[in-house]
């Protein structure tokens, strides 16, 4: 039974031997596992070697716009770079999401997001892998030290990203006490630590809440008026819905989601 068992040991080694040797790192065990085969030969890394500590697998990335609405990556993947972006997690009421919802017949063509609202205290930021742990560190004291606050809902502005490829219909916040600038001119040391590109300098803190491909501005613009007395009759009816209260800043890092709770 001994001998069995040796027998059946050693075939599982020598297999998981042969697998190992398809794959190679570029040096130590921090580094992802890089695929150095033509993809039409690859075998499927197994499970148990994925899921070692200090390995992450990562397949190729290869961006096709089709797969996501149209939209383009603003830049290349690249192993070792990791998107990042801080922000304010934001869920509306149901008479503010009911709201937003109906904006989709005034814009037939948009694309909701309410799933996926936040207000953005970052850009788009690529940290490189062997930043995160300090990065996160830093941003966990800052918030330690930062006093919760209150945002209140202002008029709708229409937003584009920097490569005019998307237009963003979103809802105006603002902090009237300081405690968000405070946040954010420390957080702006720390960004400046990783020679991180800073948030916008006429920073307009906001809910978006609808997209459309392109840059349409114009189209949209006609139709603010109207939204925004619609949108004020919502709130003045929910008195409530009228502001935010922040309690946390959460921080995004690959597929990996940090909540960093603010000072009582």
């Amino acid at each position: 039974m001994l001998v069995k068992y040796g027998l059946l040991s050693a075939l599982k080694t020598a297999t998981w031997l042969q697998l190992i040797g398809s794959y190679s790192s570029d040096s130590d065990e921090d580094e992802k596992i890089i695929i150095n085969k033509p993809k039409s030969q690859i075998l499927p890394l197994p499970k148990d070697i994925a899921n070692w500590k200090g390995v992450q697998y990562v397949e190729e990335n290869i961006d096709v716009p089709d797969n996501h609405d149209g939209r383009i990556r603003s830049f290349q993947h690249e192993r070792g770079n990791w998107a990042t972006l801080v922000y304010i997690n934001y869920e509306p009421g149901e008479a503010l999401s009911s709201w937003m919802t109906s904006i989709n017949k005034i814009l037939p063509n948009a694309n909701l997001i309410i799933n996926q609202c936040h207000i953005s205290l970052s850009r788009t930021l690529v940290l490189k892998y062997h930043w995160i742990d300090s990065f996160v560190n830093s941003l966990k004291k800052l918030c330690q030290s930062t006093d919760k606050f209150s945002l209140d809902i202002g008029n709708l502005k229409i937003y584009t990203n920097e490569e005019k490829t998307r237009t963003f219909l979103g809802i105006q916040c603002h902090n009237y006490d300081n405690k968000l600038k405070g946040f954010m001119d420390s957080f702006s040391k720390i960004l400046d630590d990783y020679k991180l590109p800073q948030f916008y300098q006429e920073a307009s803190y906001h809910i978006s809440f609808l997209w459309q491909l392109g840059n349409e501005v114009d189209n949209i613009e006609k139709y603010l008026p109207s939204l925004n007395d619609s949108l004020h009759d919502v709130l003045t009816k929910t008195i409530d819905q009228n502001h935010i209260d922040v309690d946390e800043i959460q921080c995004k890092i690959g597929n990996k989601l940090y909540k960093f709770p603010l000072r009582r």
